[in-house]
């Protein structure tokens, strides 16, 4: 049991390149790295060296947990190796920061949810983008009632992306590896989940990916907002940032992001007889608090103040499994050519579920 006072200790598992932004914001939370776990010790070397870490390293984990007490689990591995990593970590009696995906489908989601519920830790995962400065003004505008009532959100997303290697041949390569960072984002911005979609994908004569590397996707949220996806990852010229261009439509006006600048937007001004309406440009009001703007810092430290007796973490199991059954519905609907209904944290439906590749 850690005592008031202390720093938390954490054993970190995966030493690849995600997890030298894990130990930045480690140190700079204060939190004690107790082990390094990973199949190379090699990499966990390299890893200990760069950020003069002391503790014991390990290639099994049930051994580093035995051998190195602590409180918390960073789990950094990779995404098929999630649901064991981080169930062996929750079942240790852990608390867990998880690297995003959950995991590859929902019925590992949702053991990895109700493992936490039933061992009483905190599940966290890593979705970091919701964390941007530019999402949070769109959320304090939204809540400030800005534009009157939200009906639409539109995301656009081009960029043409040479990464090489295994993302070329990988199936559904822009839900699976992408499209869960703006879901999750549209729906802290409606607060609701979503309910239906239909989704079309496909590789044009242009693409260096093999499959599925343009989509456009339209959700329909659980409290009426329509939420649409256009994206491509084989789009040369007029390249979106990586954070995409946001446009919100209200009732009464639109905010526009472009997913780097400040964010703006107008409120409409009723003209009589007028066929177009007049508008006033509107501007955030306020800085979203700088804490939560800071993208993994962000998720890590609304982790760790949970974990002091603070409120739950937006990014919680329970809660980002709704952002995983957006993309694996997507997957769905653009497999069968149907719209699809998300699931829930329920049993699964008869279907096959889909699987992220």
């Amino acid at each position: 049991m850690k005592n008031p006072g202390e720093p938390f200790k954490a054993i970190l598992a995966g030493c690849g390149a995600m997890s030298r932004e894990w130990l930045r914001c480690a140190q700079e939370l204060g939190i004690e790295v107790a082990a390094l776990v990973d199949v190379s010790p090699e990499a966990a070397e390299a890893r200990a060296r760069e950020f003069n870490l002391g503790g014991p390293i390990f290639r099994d984990l049930p051994e580093a947990i035995a051998a190195a007490p602590a409180q918390i689990l960073f789990d950094c591995t990779i995404p098929a190796a999630h649901l064991e990593v981080s169930g062996t970590g929750l079942r240790s009696g852990l608390n867990v920061l998880e690297e995003k995906p959950l995991a590859l489908d929902l019925p590992g989601a949702l053991e990895l949810v109700r493992l936490a519920e039933s061992t009483g830790r905190l599940h966290v995962v890593q979705q970091n983008r919701r964390f941007n400065r530019g999402i949070r003004q769109l959320r304090q505008m939204i809540e400030a009632r800005a534009i009157g009532d939200v009906t639409t959100v539109h995301v656009d997303f081009f960029v043409g992306a040479h990464f090489g290697g295994f993302r070329e041949k990988m199936r559904h390569v822009l839900l699976a590896d992408m499209a869960i960072h703006p879901f999750d984002a549209a729906r802290y911005l409606v607060q609701a989940n979503g309910e239906s979609v239909y989704c079309e994908e496909w590789t044009p004569a242009n693409s260096w990916y093999e499959h599925g590397s343009s989509v456009v996707a339209i959700f329909r949220m659980a409290n009426g907002v329509r939420f649409s996806y256009q994206a491509s990852w084989c789009s040369e010229g007029f390249r979106t940032p990586w954070d995409a261009n946001w446009r919100v439509i209200g009732t009464e006006g639109t905010l526009w992001w472009d997913g780097q600048n400040e964010v703006r937007g107008e409120r409409v001004r009723p003209v009589p007889g007028a066929l177009l309406y007049e508008a006033d440009a509107i501007l955030p009001e306020a800085e979203p608090d700088p804490a939560f703007t800071r993208g993994h810092f962000s998720v890590m430290k609304q982790f760790v103040d949970a974990l002091r007796g603070g409120p739950l973490p937006e990014t919680r199991s329970s809660d980002n499994f709704h952002s995983l059954a957006m993309v694996l519905a997507a997957i769905q609907s653009a497999e069968t050519g149907q719209r699809v209904a998300l699931a829930s944290p329920e049993p699964a439906s008869p279907t096959k579920p889909a699987m992220i590749p």
